[in-house]
Parts: structure tokens; C-alpha cells; sequence
């Protein structure tokens, strides 16, 4: 076949994976092939008549679901290609890389896995992100390895980049081990192109989406500072707002600090009152349109996500959220999940994401 001309220093490894039967983890910096092995051995074991399962961690650069959230999906039929199936199981993340949400992204991958061992794959694999450096990257793969316990390990590198991780995975004997180079038909792609990419996959998924419109009551959000604290009574919330002589659209306190929503900014003055009053240390101002256009999940009564959608509005006045999503029914949404990212329909991101909220 073509793919051992073209990569000849994976043949030996991938000949003995085809009917491996058990989990394959493949590990490396961005840029080395991950996502090729792994769609290579997927297509070789599906067309040895295998049924096989495939994790998707890499939420930067996704074969398979949305960006921004870790996919798994059954093949045991013909497919053309990764990114046209329909995950089995998505774990939301809300960014495209797992750098500053560790926990959430190993819970997150422990979860997909889970949800596919279920369906009695003959074997797995699962590709991972290009986060590896410093020895907090260190740290979060060898976590990752240890919580998904796969029997192999597939370490793809150029030129000694991934050895702090591959030499302590070598003292190790409950996994075997394949150390592989990069073939020079792996292309190192630029930020420009990776991010067109995710941009692509984006709009892919929010093609066909519609909005809906849910009760603020049939939900609770979950994941970042909105929701997460004791939310001031209306008339607690109408007695500040008249003090200062602001519009206050939704105001919570979060342990010692006051969460606000405002349709127009506060003055110095205005804070400074409205913390004395509240006798709080530290205020959180957010406009309306933060939440506009960001990225959520939405997870049903079983703690399943099972779609992504983007904020439209929210109305803390009717309390009411409107959502664009391409999923059938919002009906079974209990948690809204909120993301880091603000992102139009096109997959366009705009700008950093929203930190305070």
C-alpha cells in the first residue's frame, strides 16, 4: 500500500496494532502526525473487520465533533472520512486547549472513554492534543495516560521534544511502548492554517443550527462565575440599583465578591457606592453583550453532552436565554455549561476569551 512508502518508520508498529486488542494512546507535539497514525490505524483496523473506537482529545484541531469539546465516536462500518461520523459521546471543554483547564479536560476524556467501552469495540484509539511542554504539559499527559490506562503508547516525535514524558512512561510495564520518528512526509502546518481549520470545523458544526428559547428556571449554569453564587433578591437588587441610579440586570454574590451584569458601565463613584452598600471587598462588572456569542454545552438530565450551542441573548428581565444550536430539542438541557471562547456562527473567534464571568 501507498502508506508504507510514505510512512516507513511507522510499518512495523501499525502492522502489529491492526489487531491489537485492546486501548492505543498516541502522544506527541503538534505537528507530528497524531491525528495521521491514528486515522491510518483506524482505516486499516475498520477494513480488517473490526469493530474499533476512537477518542478525539484534541480539542484545538478535532478529527471528529465540534472544536472544544473531546469526542468519541463506534465505527463498525465503511467511512470515507472521520470528520463526517456522528460522536457517540462528547465531554465539553470550552476552549481549544486544555493548558488552563486541566481537571475539566481529564475528567472530560475519562468520560468519552467511558461512554464508548460500553459499545464493545474490539479495540480503541485515542488521539490526544500537542500540549506537552514545561512540566506542567509533562504533568497533564502523564495524569491523562495514568487515568485512561491504555496498553499501548504510540510516542511520535522529531527530535527529542516528547523524551521527559517517553522516559518516565518507560519505567512503566502496564503499557508497551512504540518510540517512533516522524516521517518527512508529516508537514508542520502554520498558526494561520490551524486556525482556519478549527474555523472550518466550526461553521461545519453550526451550519444547519437554529435558535430556541428556554426558561432561565429550567436550567442551572455550571463551569464558570455566572450561577455560581447566591443570586440578591429583587428587592435587595432594586434598592442598590436606586442608590447608585444604574440599571442592574443580574447581580449574585460569589463568596466575598459581587457578581454584576450591567447594560451600561459604572463610574468609579458608582462602584465605589455600590461596594460599601453591599459591604463586599471585591465587584465583578460584566456588560449585557459578554455572553453574547458564547460558546456553551449543554448537558441533559443524565450529565450527557449532547450539543453545543452559542448564547443569543440573555434576558435576566423575562429570564429567559436564547440559544443557537443545531440540536433537534432543548428540552432535556438541566446544565448550560459555559465556555471560554466567543465564537460567530462562521466559526470566526472574537477575541480572548471572556475571563471573569
Amino acid at each position: 500500500m501507498r502508506w508504507r512508502e510514505l510512512y516507513a518508520e511507522w510499518q512495523e508498529a501499525v502492522d502489529e496494532l491492526i489487531t491489537f486488542n485492546g486501548t492505543t494512546l498516541v502522544l506527541g507535539a503538534t505537528d507530528v502526525g497524531k491525528s495521521t497514525f491514528c486515522s491510518l490505524l483506524l482505516k486499516l483496523q475498520q477494513q480488517a473487520g473490526r469493530s474499533v473506537g476512537f477518542v478525539d482529545l484534541d480539542v484545538g484541531q478535532t478529527t471528529i465533533g465540534p472544536p472544544a469539546a473531546l469526542s468519541g465516536v463506534l465505527i463498525n462500518k465503511p467511512y470515507e472520512l472521520l470528520s463526517e461520523l456522528t460522536p457517540n459521546s462528547m465531554a465539553f471543554l470550552g476552549d481549544v486547549s486544555p493548558v488552563r483547564h486541566v481537571s475539566l479536560a481529564l475528567a472530560g476524556a475519562r468520560r468519552v472513554l467511558d461512554d464508548i467501552v460500553p459499545l464493545q469495540p474490539d479495540s480503541i484509539v485515542i488521539d490526544t492534543d500537542g500540549y506537552i511542554s514545561g512540566w506542567h504539559g509533562r504533568a497533564y499527559k502523564l495524569m491523562l495516560i495514568d487515568l485512561l490506562r491504555p496498553q499501548a503508547v504510540v510516542a511520535l516525535q522529531r527530535g527529542g521534544e516528547l523524551e521527559p514524558i517517553v522516559d518516565a512512561l518507560r519505567q512503566r510495564a502496564d503499557w508497551k511502548l512504540y518510540e517512533l520518528r516522524v516521517p518527512k512526509s508529516i508537514l508542520r502546518k502554520s498558526p494561520v492554517h490551524r486556525a482556519h481549520y478549527r474555523r472550518a470545523a466550526f461553521a461545519r458544526y453550526f451550519e444547519k443550527a437554529t435558535a430556541h428559547t428556554l426558561s432561565l428556571d429550567q436550567f442551572r449554569f455550571i463551569g464558570r462565575r455566572l450561577g455560581a453564587g447566591q443570586p440578591l433578591s429583587e428587592a435587595r437588587k432594586r434598592f442598590l440599583a436606586d442608590q447608585i441610579r444604574a440599571e442592574l440586570l443580574h447581580a449574585e454574590m460569589v463568596g466575598d465578591s459581587l457578581h454584576l451584569i450591567v447594560r451600561q458601565p459604572l463610574s468609579d463613584a458608582q462602584i465605589e457606592m455600590l461596594m460599601t452598600l453591599a459591604n463586599v471587598n471585591k465587584l465583578v462588572m460584566l456588560p449585557q453583550s459578554a455572553y453574547h456569542n458564547l460558546l456553551v454545552g449543554l448537558i441533559d438530565y443524565t450529565g450527557r453532552c449532547y450539543g453545543l450551542g452559542l448564547i443569543e441573548s440573555l434576558d435576566y428581565k423575562a429570564r429567559t436565554m436564547t440559544v443557537l444550536t443545531p440540536v433537534r430539542s432543548v428540552q432535556p438541557v438541566r446544565w448550560m455549561q459555559l465556555g471560554y471562547l466567543r465564537i460567530l456562527p462562521d466559526g470566526t473567534e472574537l477575541g480572548e476569551p471572556l475571563r471573569e464571568g
